[in-house]
């Protein structure tokens, strides 16, 4: 793995090797042992040694955002290798420099670091053995800080990630001493570094904080600025008690006359850019900030149920690097530029959802609400009716009849052709694969998805809700079918009847179909394709106890929907040989909108899909098989054949790049829309096309 990482120079290249094998890493907890057991021990610091630290960092990233999405696996992960890092300590295998690297990679990862890491003796001098000895407690501030601020300056956030990893390996009973002596030095990031403590999950931390911020007041050293950040994050804190501390100590500073900021320069925010909300409920923000002469990228990271997941500000040297920054960050996430009230109101809804949850948001929340001069930054009401009430200030969209809220609710089923985010919008929890699996045909593989879709109503209408906000908010024509569904959604409606829930619910099948037909063989590193032979070998799929094809029943069910079997022929021929293989959702959702309309009960639906999954395979055996007719014998079916080939094509657009395809493939394109104007080239039909196509099928690329 570690010479895999090494010979992906290029930063991309590197990102994406990363990946691919910490989600490997993450089925193997074993090896994610060992390599915990080789960074513990380090005592070095190198390339390999960075390295691991990136791969444990990411898969433990994984693992923790699997077991945010409903996944045992991600817990079991991360307890197993907290109870192989408890072995270690027990065992004395764990060094110096490799509690600090592991207590970091934890921290990068999102996560706590285990209390185990405090366990060290020789991390800390002999001298310090009491908590309460002022001088002994200095020397260990000064022994862990060194020259840390005096190399990072005035960099809060740089400091504050810092001492994120070192504290995890400072004893609980030290911390609260040694933070409190911390925020009281002269110097005003400390001061800083208290505010954002304020927020830390440890109450050791956020109470040693606020007890260091008492000490600078005693001793004159608190500032307006000080007090400025304190209004601001008071309304934040889940901390009942501590709340009540800091409105005492902001009390005492305005008797003691410590009043009014000064004059700060005018925050200019050039550009904010805001993601949709993906299927998990996660979105991202991000701010261009001018003050002064000083330039920054403001960033934050919200997640449905847990509030505000990140927050930091980059500095910028520029505004050419600025703008750099912007566009790799808006490169990576779908971006829609939002007005400033829109960015308070999605925070102020993540802050209150937090809250609502006893979660305090992440400490560099104050930097971007400084950064950004949000001073008026309030929790808000993050429930579904509030959201919609924002998005809709003036009940437009309730006051319209239900039929043409009905018509708004409908146009639901275009969404997945308009917004790629709905890519993201599939249900894979634990719930989810314990109910697919125990599926014993494709009615009850439909039914249970039904199922557990219901249990997971507010979820989706929380999402779409959001998502109503943010297209209202950028003026889009489309927020009120979102506001529409999500209403109609909150009030109960069948979400059988709901187009986008429809999608969601064959979507999800699709997904847990495919990760079914994906290799569980061991990575490796040197592969191009480490889950599967080639594109086309896990594309065989049969359903589950399904009754075989009755003569002409398949016929029957396109009849209706004013199709044949060649059309049908046509269509699932042109998904083997896309240059880029098309997943099942991307091919089959398509499908369904055409045929799904005229078939009228489900279980003809139900059992078009049944039968549809053997119609594939034989797509893909005939291509493989050197001497199959791939096209119908009769000429006039081929216009037919033609005309479902090129819907397919038009359908499944980004698996069809023009570099793959080539001159060739342009001159194939057009003799098939000649063919479905009854213009036919025998030569190209009977010689050159099934050529090409078996070409194209072997070729074929994930």
């Amino acid at each position: 793995m570690l010479v895999a990482l090494a010979q992906a120079p290029d930063p991309r290249a590197h990102a994406a090797e990363l990946k691919r094998i910490s989600r490997a890493l993450l089925e193997r907890p074993e090896d994610a042992a060992a390599l915990l057991a080789q960074m513990a021990g380090s005592t070095t610091a190198g390339h390999d040694e960075e390295h691991m630290s990136q791969l444990l960092g990411t898969v433990l990233d994984e693992a923790r955002m699997a077991r945010e999405n409903g996944q045992r696996r991600g817990a079991l992960f991360i307890e197993s290798l907290e109870a192989q890092l408890g072995k270690l300590v027990t065992s004395n295998d764990l060094s110096l420099r490799g509690s600090l690297a592991v207590s970091g990679t934890w921290v990068r990862a999102g996560l706590s670091p285990p209390n185990i890491l405090a366990a060290r003796q020789d991390v800390f001098p002999e001298t310090v053995e009491d908590s309460d000895d002022p001088a002994a407690l200095e020397t260990l501030l000064d022994g862990l800080i060194g020259n840390l601020a005096g190399q990072h300056g005035d960099n809060v956030s740089v400091l504050h990630a810092l001492f994120s990893e070192m504290l995890p390996t400072v004893p609980p009973e030290v911390r609260r001493a040694l933070i409190r002596l911390a925020v009281a030095r002269p110097r005003e990031i400390f001061a800083e570094l208290g505010c954002a403590w304020l927020l830390d999950p440890g109450a050791e931390i956020r109470f040693g904080a606020v007890e260091g911020l008492s000490d600078r007041l005693a001793a004159g050293r608190a500032s307006a600025q000080m007090l400025a950040r304190l209004t601001i994050l008071r309304s934040w804190l889940a901390d009942a008690a501590l709340r009540d501390r800091l409105d005492g100590l902001v009390r005492d500073a305005m008797r003691k006359g410590v009043v009014g900021a000064g004059r700060e320069p005018e925050r200019k925010l050039h550009r904010i850019v805001a993601s949709p909300v993906d299927g998990s409920g996660a979105q991202s923000l991000a701010a261009a900030v001018q003050a002064g002469g000083k330039r920054s990228v403001a960033v934050v990271l919200l997640k449905q149920g847990f509030g505000v997941k990140d927050a930091y500000v980059l500095p910028c040297d520029s505004a050419t690097e600025q703008r750099r920054i912007l566009a790799t960050l808006t490169d990576e996430i779908e971006a829609l530029d939002v007005p400033r009230a829109y960015m308070e109101q999605a925070l102020g809804i993540a802050l209150g959802e937090g809250l609502e949850a006893g979660l305090a948001p992440v400490p560099g929340l104050v930097d971007v609400a400084q950064a950004c001069a949000l001073n008026e930054l309030r929790p808000l009401s993050a429930s579904v009716e509030a959201i919609l009430e924002l998005a809709d200030p003036e009940g437009r969209v309730a006051g319209l009849t239900a039929q043409a809220r009905g018509r708004l609710i409908t146009a639901s089923q275009h969404w997945p052709d308009e917004y790629p985010v709905l890519d993201s919008w599939f249900e894979d929890s634990d719930e989810t694969q314990e109910a697919l699996e125990s599926a014993r045909s494709h009615t009850t593989l439909t039914r249970n998805m039904w199922r557990v879709l219901e249990d997971r109503r507010a979820h989706w209408t929380a999402v779409i809700a959001r998502n109503a906000l943010l297209l209202s908010a950028v003026g889009s024509n489309d927020a009120d079918e979102f506001i529409a569904v999500a209403a109609a959604l909150k009030d109960g409606r069948d979400i059988k009847k709901t187009p986008v829930m429809t999608f969601i619910c064959g979507q999800s099948i699709m997904v847990w179909m495919d990760r079914q037909d994906e290799s569980e063989g061991p990575v490796d590193p040197g592969s191009d394709m480490p889950f599967a032979a080639s594109p086309m070998a896990s594309a065989n799929w049969s359903m589950p106890n399904a009754t075989p094809e009755k003569a002409g029943e398949l016929a029957r069910l396109l009849h209706p929907a004013g199709l044949t079997e060649p059309w049908l022929e046509g269509y699932l021929t042109a998904i083997c040989t896309a240059p880029l293989f098309v997943a099942p959702s991307d091919w089959l959702t398509p499908l369904l909108h055409i045929v799904g309309p005229s078939l009228k009960t489900e279980k003809k639906l139900t059992r078009f899909v049944d039968l549809l999954m053997p119609r594939y395979n034989e797509a893909v055996s005939k291509l493989r098989a050197p001497d199959e007719d791939l096209l119908p014998a009769e000429i006039p079916l081929l216009p037919i054949w033609a005309d479902g080939y090129l819907t397919a094509w038009e359908a499944t657009k980004p698996s069809w790049p023009a570099k793959a395809l080539g001159p060739k493939g342009k001159t194939i394109r057009k003799a098939l829309e000649q063919a479905t104007e009854a213009q036919i080239d025998a030569t190209v039909f009977r010689v050159t096309l099934p050529a090409w196509l078996r070409e194209r099928f072997a070729a074929q690329k994930m």
